[in-house]
């Protein structure tokens, strides 16, 4: 038998269970309007001011290129054959809600272009006098420049990127959380990058890499090649024009992608990681294949890929 109970309400009662529910209507529809609050905040416009400054340095063989910049977007390009001077042309912005603030906040942008000696420098940064607070607005800079593609590149940013194209001359970059982007060099290259990832496609000069919490991409690689890597993977795709490569890497995985049949000596060795090669690595009669190594010798002419890692895995694709 089912037993049936009815609750009377007395009008006090009536009246306190009917505040109740009234509130509990009126949640969704506050927690609604706070929705709505917080997405029109995060949409608030904002003010951009924006300083183009265009310059020319005079270039002759044997000068060179230094560029230093933060918070910046670094392009440099390669002149026209002939072209006897460097055009750079730099773009610098304030971003606020508040015109004023933004107006007010570009004025910290210093941009200085000068040559000493055989050098010709280029310098981007925030400068202020000691005491003043620091710029509230969003700060961006974007720099192009076009250099004769035998120019000598050093190049160093902060909070940005940099991308370069078809330079014959060797570049030095470093950087801090600065993504390094390199296609067509038959320079020497050598990057020291924190926080930045480097990606190099067609690289025909020697490359040396030194990054951190970083992780490095290279295909197309003519020269030789070192890579010392911590805290980031490491993919390399090598044929047979590539030269000797060595890498170390740290608490990051390295993945080496070679056609068959493979051109290249290799001594492959994971500590406190795994070492994967297809089936097809095994059969060949000079590999010799354990879970944690593997090489493999085709006579002393042929170049050599040496990889080691410190808790990383090695992987032959």
């Amino acid at each position: 038998m089912q037993q049936y109970s009815i609750t009377c309400f007395t009008p006090p009662e009536l009246a306190q269970w009917q505040k109740r529910w009234s509130l509990c209507r009126s949640i969704p529809l506050l927690l609604f309007m706070l929705f709505l609050t917080a997405t029109v905040s995060a949409q608030t416009t904002l003010q951009v001011v924006t300083k183009t400054v265009r310059k020319t340095a005079p270039w002759k063989p044997g000068y060179a290129l230094e560029i230093n910049s933060e918070k910046a977007e670094i392009e440099v390009e390669t002149a026209p054959a002939g072209q006897n001077f460097i055009t750079i042309r730099a773009e610098l912005t304030a971003r606020h809600p508040n015109l004023d603030s933004a107006q007010h906040d570009l004025k910290a942008w210093k941009f200085i272009v000068s040559t000493i000696g055989k050098k010709i420098y280029i310098r981007a940064y925030i400068g202020l006098p000691n005491g003043v607070p620091l710029p509230a607005s969003n700060l961006k800079a974007k720099i192009v420049v076009v250099a004769p593609a035998e120019c000598a590149t050093t190049l160093a940013n902060k909070y940005g990127s940099a991308t370069l194209e078809n330079r014959k001359g060797a570049v030095r970059l470093s950087g801090e959380f600065c993504s390094f982007s390199l296609s067509e060099m038959s320079g020497s290259v050598q990057v020291d990058s924190r926080y930045g990832n480097v990606d190099g496609r067609q690289l025909s000069g020697n490359v040396d890499i030194q990054a951190k919490r970083a992780d490095v991409a290279l295909s197309g690689l003519s020269g030789d090649c070192v890579i010392r890597n911590e805290y980031g993977s490491v993919r390399l795709d090598a044929g047979p024009q590539t030269g000797n490569v060595s890498v170390d890497a740290s608490k990051g995985d390295v993945t080496l992608h070679l056609p068959i049949p493979y051109y290249h000596n290799l001594d492959l060795k994971a500590n406190y990681g795994a070492v994967k090669t297809p089936f097809a690595f095994s059969l060949d009669a000079g590999a010799s294949v354990t879970p944690q190594s593997a090489t493999l010798h085709q006579g002393s002419q042929r170049p050599r890929i040496t990889v080691q890692t410190n808790i990383g895995n090695i992987t032959v694709e």
